[in-house]
């Protein structure tokens, strides 16, 4: 059986058969600033482990953004198979992360650091934790489209002692479109090269997203 590794905001899935993770990042139109949130529901193929290759599986993603500076803020973030949530079951996790922007407010490309930390759950059991760090830019817009991207690398441990564990280089390249000032919608696609040490070979795997974003303001 095959466990993966990857990245938050976030990041990778082992231990446990079908377990999944969420690598998205699903980036707001432009770095939040003080006081401003966002909410985002996201729908995707996310990695799932299980036995032979690489698989997806069908999932549903909440996650809350909340600035508490103009260059700080924290992401929360649990997802599930869709079909375990109909069934009244989940198979899923849950993540933090931090977004810390390294540009003025007013550059034209925008770059930030972004670490998170996440943990696996199906059931009720825990199966791995882990994290990542990935640096990630605003390029410049293009009408009311907002193109971004981040590389960095993450890795999950289920069981050091037994070599149950795996790190990863990771990618995200995405796009947000600005309906209004509030609502958004991102197309995000993940891109991972993953080492798991029981095995000696290098693998490779892509997961897209479609997600729905309303931003606020806390005045």
């Amino acid at each position: 059986m095959k466990y993966f590794i990857g990245s938050l905001l976030i990041i990778t899935g082992l231990c446990g058969c079908g377990t999944i993770y969420s690598p998205t990042l699903n980036l707001p139109h432009e770095p939040l600033l003080k006081n401003e949130g966002q909410l985002t529901g996201t729908i995707g193929a996310l990695p799932q482990q299980g036995a032979g290759d690489l698989g997806a599986a069908a999932s549903g993603e909440g996650q809350i953004s909340y600035a508490f500076s103009d260059r700080f803020s924290l992401q929360g973030k649990a997802w599930s198979q869709l079909s375990e949530l109909y069934n009244r079951n989940y198979n899923g996790g849950t993540s933090i992360a931090a977004t810390y922007v390294l540009s003025p407010n007013n550059a034209s490309l925008p770059f930030a650091v972004i670490g998170s930390s996440s943990m696996l759950i199906d059931g009720r059991d825990i199966k791995a934790n882990g994290g990542s760090l990935q640096l990630a830019a605003w390029l410049p817009v293009i009408g009311i489209f907002r193109p971004y991207a981040a590389l960095g690398g993450g890795m999950m441990v289920a069981d050091f002692q037994s070599r149950n564990w795996g790190y990863g280089a990771i990618m995200n390249a995405g796009t947000s479109i600005k309906f209004s000032d509030n609502f958004h919608i991102n197309f995000e696609v993940f891109g991972i090269l993953q080492r798991y040490l029981q095995y000696s070979t290098i693998s490779g795997f892509l997961a897209p997203s479609l997600s729905l974003s309303w931003k606020f303001e806390n005045n």
